[in-house]
């Protein structure tokens, strides 16, 4: 059992998405369906989601499934200064919506504006 523990502990640790974002990141919304076209999306919510949460405990984490058709994978990022980012994960594989995630909040990118 423990060593079940370490080791869900240090993937969360490494791995892409295990990285402290900037401060001024307030709030992550992913929003999907059950669509094929939302494969991308799901996986981001499984593989890298997780380990974003654990390494900023601080920011509000939220998860939209809708029900309805037609209506596109989105990751919206909001900042303390009320700006929003929108990415489109729309037919794009996890790790490509992560590593547009992490350009856009990590240290060295630059602050968001309107």
């Amino acid at each position: 059992m423990a060593a079940r523990i370490n080791t869900v502990v240090a993937d969360l640790r490494n791995g892409l998405g295990a990285i402290k974002l900037r401060p001024d990141v307030k709030k992550v919304t992913l929003m999907f369906s059950r669509r094929s076209d939302n494969a991308g999306a799901r996986y981001f919510l499984r593989e890298n989601m997780p380990r974003i949460q654990y390494n900023n405990p601080l920011i509000q984490f939220e998860v939209q499934k809708v029900q309805q058709p037609g209506v596109s994978p989105e990751l919206t990022i909001e900042f303390a200064n009320n700006d929003i980012k929108k990415i489109s994960c729309s037919r794009i594989q996890s790790s490509e919506i992560c590593k547009q995630f992490l350009s856009a909040t990590t240290e060295g990118s630059a602050p968001s504006s309107a």
